[in-house]
């Protein structure tokens, strides 16, 4: 029985040595038998060749030196030798050097595969990096695709297939037709669970300047005010926790219930490992809701809020021991905007120009303005529900108590809408239909609820006093709705990943865009730092076009007409936004119409 249970436990140890190093064995075991063939042509060279002394001999001087050394069979002159010697030769060649080209031949593939399923150890440095995938990443890659150094580099881990992740990225790169900037962006995606320490190792998270944990859009609910893909987030952050980064860099958090921003911030607080990482928990939703209840009210401001998010063109920066009005008079390519907290936040076409300073020659217009009416009474009905609904209807109660307005907001069950355009049809009274996407849909499926409920409506409403806005959740659906009487489009994951990257990359600016998006009143009943639009010729009682000879002359005329209050940032002109920016002090005509949209940020 000893023996047996030995030959068993023997059995079962290179059992376990073979499934664990397989290459090895295989080597070994090619190694074993050409010793094998090699002992065996000796014997038989000794038996068959009376030119050799002894085994050694036949050994070291034949069987070995015939497949080592294949011209030593040409000086052989017994038949029966030569035959043996061919005979190794042709042995060794197919299970010597024949395994050897397949294991070598394997290895390259293996190795290739393994790049290309994004898995192995990546070396970075000073990288952006994304944990997790949905249906905002895409959108997010391409807009880096605008920012102003050389190059950036973005590795996304997440457990996605490589390819897919890969095509939808570019698919979201070709449609902002800047294709030539492609070089100026690495995007490298691993396919992985972002929870495994030594995933995080493999992409050099500790080297990253930036750290993006994006939601998975698991929308069931684990316990109460928690869904799935907020308690998967709070890993993230806890898995980050022991990792000792070298560049520090901002951790922002994408979360779906507000609930959960103060359940990571006591992290932050109670957990020694977070101690020193600076951790930004973001309820989009929330902000959303309150840029589409800005898009119910003035439909422009979706368009000014993309421009402030995006890298295209100018956007906000930081700007330290600089005062209000010395930036608005010295700094030729910064338009200032609000102080916070000790920081000077500007608008500006990049964040190597905002300091710079130059004289300018052109003194502010005393201009004659009216007091802004901001009033506004409106009839909305909601079709949809999300997690922004509740957002967007806080918003308009805030507004109430800011403004004065009446806000009449109602849910209206999608059963109820053939009953809702009945009534808008009979009454004709003004309203506005806003259309809400389903979030828990499954990605090919998002704003399915959206296009059937506009294709309804657009067969049965009559009533020309009703707009109509809707909601995407995926930007690719953008250009299908084009062709319906549409007054405005709010695409919410590409306003939510252009924060994103901005907060990722620009931390400094986060105060300014919570005071910019927040809706609430201060002691004196106003909204500070809230972006405003109204019609020229009813804030300026002046002769229309009113000439300008500086674009920094149009913002400092704006500035103190209407007492400080307001700081100009552009206009609209025939549907186009304007944006004030490039060298302000130059010298060159700028006018103002009595149609343009003034957009100001009200200080």
């Amino acid at each position: 029985m000893k023996v047996k249970e030995r030959i068993a436990k023997a059995k079962s140890t290179i059992s376990i040595r073979i499934y664990k190093r397989p290459l090895i064995y295989i080597i070994v075991l090619m190694v074993l038998i050409n010793l094998f063939v090699l002992i065996v042509a000796a014997f038989i060279a000794l038996m068959i060749d009376s030119s050799y002394s002894s085994f050694i001999d036949a050994f070291a001087n034949g069987s070995v030196k015939w497949m080592l050394s294949p011209n030593a069979i040409l000086t052989i002159e017994n038949p029966q030798t030569l035959a043996l010697a061919v005979g190794v030769l042709i042995t060794g060649l197919i299970l010597f050097s024949g395994t050897i080209i397949a294991l070598t031949t394997n290895a390259i593939k293996d190795y290739v595969q393994k790049k290309n399923s994004g898995s192995g150890k990546i070396n970075l440095d000073y990288h952006v990096v994304i944990l997790n995938w949905n249906s905002k990443v895409p959108e997010l890659v391409s807009d880096l695709l605008f920012v102003e150094s050389s190059d950036v580099t973005v590795i996304i881990l997440a457990d996605i297939d490589k390819d897919y992740a890969e095509k939808q990225i570019v698919n979201a790169i070709e449609k902002t037709n800047h294709q030539k900037n492609i070089k100026r962006i690495n995007v490298l995606v691993k396919s992985g669970d972002p929870l495994l320490r030594t995933n995080l190792e493999d992409i050099s998270i500790e080297n990253a300047k930036a750290i993006l944990i994006m939601n998975p859009d698991q929308h069931e609910s684990v316990i109460k005010d928690m869904t799935k893909s907020d308690l998967f987030v709070i890993k993230n952050v806890l898995s980050l926790g022991p990792i000792e980064f070298v560049n520090k860099p901002p951790i922002v958090v994408e979360i779906k219930h507000i609930e959960t921003k103060e359940k990571i911030v006591t992290l932050g607080k109670v957990v020694k490992t977070l101690h020193e990482h600076d951790i930004m928990p973001i309820c989009f939703d929330r902000r959303l809701g309150q840029i589409i209840a800005q898009t119910l009210i003035e439909n422009h401001i979706e368009d000014v809020y993309l421009s402030l998010f995006s890298f295209k063109g100018s956007e906000v920066y930081a700007l330290k021991n600089v005062s209000f009005d010395e930036c608005l008079k010295e700094h030729s390519h910064a338009i200032p905007l609000a102080e916070i907290d000790g920081k000077l936040f500007v608008l500006s076409p990049n964040n190597a120009i905002k300091n710079k300073r130059s004289s300018h020659q052109f003194k502010p217009l005393k201009l004659k303005t009216s007091k802004l009416n901001e009033k506004t009474d409106l009839s909305i009905y909601i079709i949809g529900k999300n997690n922004k609904l509740q957002f967007i209807l806080d918003s308009f109660k805030q507004y109430e108590l800011i403004h004065g307005s009446r806000f009449h907001a109602t849910w209206i069950d999608e059963n109820e809408l053939e009953k809702l355009v009945n009534q808008l049809n009979q009454t004709q009274e003004k309203s506005t239909i806003l259309l809400l996407s389903h979030e828990d849909q499954v990605e090919d499926s998002l704003d399915a609820n959206v296009i059937h409920n506009l294709i309804f409506i657009e067969g049965k409403l009559t009533n020309k006093n009703t707009h109509i806005i809707v909601e995407l959740l995926n930007p690719k659906n953008d250009i299908i709705v084009k062709g319906f009487s549409i007054n405005n489009t709010i695409i919410s994951n590409k306003i939510i990943s252009l924060l994103l990257s901005k907060l990722a990359l620009f931390e400094e600016t986060a105060p300014f865009y919570e005071e910019l998006l927040t809706i609430a009143p201060n002691e004196n009943n106003q909204d500070n730092q809230s972006i405003t639009i109204h019609e020229a010729k009813t804030c300026i009682k002046e002769k229309f076009p009113i000439v300008f000879e500086s674009r920094k002359q149009l913002a400092e005329s704006i500035y103190q007409s209407f007492n400080k209050q307001y700081m100009i940032i552009g206009y609209f002109r025939n549907q186009s936004l304007i944006i004030l920016e490039g060298d302000l002090h130059m010298k060159e005509i700028c006018e103002l119409h009595e149609d343009d949209l003034l957009v100001m940020i009200k200080l």
